[in-house]
């Protein structure tokens, strides 16, 4: 009987040192779950009881290591920074929940990559970076901005080796453009669209991937008339924008001319004082010049006429009724048909003096001609 006690005892002592142990052991974390963008990496769980004394910590591990991280009181962690080969490998993450000395079992795994063909829950890709359109010379011009400028804190992109290939597909899948597009070298990617049919609506689906990682597909479309021409604003506003640059030199030109203008007036008297005087100051004044006719007395040269039978008489130039009688003299003694032939000939030029001596008279210096008269000295 008393063995049968000691027996029942002993097992109720058991069972309650059970109950106490499994109230006392640290719950794990539920729901384990990764969610991955563009921009970084981040685990999230949930926990069935929150107590402030209670942490929780979290190992990422790939193929060939595994860290973990510090420990932290939130349901949800930045694991960017514990990534690396991302282009390659593919991580497994755990929580562990941590209450004073007492650690819980690990969570139930979650399994990431951001590698395509890799094995995983979910598989992470990236976004594309907003597309600008304009029309271009018939063509739909779609440029977006270098991802690796965009993401550069990416965990996806370090140990970035591979360039940016990229396809547009254009009337639902008819027609297809590939280009790449330099990571390291480029500040954005660009390329131009032709579509079969010019309508008001122009869309496209864009896809890319660098390496293994992969871009989540994006659709964009244009609305409006890809054929539009160029604006005359375009040409409009340079012209004017030359012609307003022409117009403030050319003010400001007239103005330091006139500046100047007006300094040199200043300057000039000061630096020539008498240049302008024409007063008292000078050493002569003008005269003006009086032409005074001289008298000149003629001398009266007289020479023997060649022919014998021509007389001259001389009288005295001093009484008019002297003149009177010497000029009836002259007349009685000549007539119009006494003139030699050598005298008609010379009437032809025009002399009427048959009587006087020929003679060359210079008219100025180089310059003489025949003429019929006394010589004068």
């Amino acid at each position: 009987m008393r063995t049968q006690i000691y027996i029942s005892v002993t097992v109720l002592i058991l069972f309650l040192k059970k109950s106490d142990l499994e109230a006392v052991r640290v719950p794990s974390p539920e729901s384990v779950s990764v969610q991955c963008d563009s921009y970084g990496v981040e685990a999230r769980w949930e926990y069935p009881e929150v107590h402030q004394d209670v942490y929780f910590q979290v190992k990422v591990k790939d193929e060939f290591t595994e860290r973990d991280s510090n420990r932290t009181k939130n349901l949800h962690l930045n694991i960017s920074s514990m990534l690396f080969r991302p282009a390659y490998n593919r991580y497994c993450v755990t929580v562990t929940a941590v209450r004073g000395g007492e650690k819980s079992d690990p969570s139930d795994f979650f399994i990431f990559s951001f590698n395509e063909n890799a094995a995983a829950y979910i598989k992470c890709s990236l976004d594309f970076p907003e597309v600008e359109l304009s029309p271009k010379d018939g063509r739909l011009h779609v440029q977006f901005t270098n991802p690796l400028h965009l993401y550069r804190n990416s965990p996806a992109l370090r140990d970035l080796s591979e360039d940016l290939k990229y396809c547009i597909e254009t009337d639902q899948g008819k027609n297809k453009v590939c280009e790449t597009c330099q990571m390291k070298q480029n500040a954005s990617c660009e390329t131009s669209v032709v579509f079969s049919e010019h309508r008001g609506e122009y869309c496209f689906s864009l896809t890319g991937n660098i390496g293994q990682r992969i871009f989540n597909p994006r659709s964009s479309c244009f609305t409006g008339d890809i054929r539009r021409y160029t604006p005359f604003t375009v040409y409009l506003y340079p012209v004017l924008g030359v012609t307003l640059t022409l117009l403030f030199i050319t003010g400001i030109i007239i103005l330091l001319e006139k500046k100047c203008n007006s300094e040199m007036k200043k300057k000039v008297p000061s630096m020539f004082p008498h240049f302008f005087d024409f007063g008292e100051t000078q050493s002569h004044l003008p005269k003006t010049l009086c032409v005074v006719a001289d008298k000149v007395e003629p001398h009266l040269q007289i020479e023997l006429v060649e022919d014998p039978e021509e007389q001259t008489s001389l009288v005295p130039l001093s009484d008019n009724k002297d003149l009177e009688g010497v000029y009836s003299e002259d007349k009685n003694s000549y007539g119009p048909n006494d003139l030699v032939e050598d005298e008609q000939s010379d009437l032809s030029d025009f002399y009427d003096c048959p009587h006087a001596p020929k003679q060359k008279r210079e008219m100025s210096p180089g310059d003489t001609v025949d003429s019929y008269g006394p010589k004068l000295l």
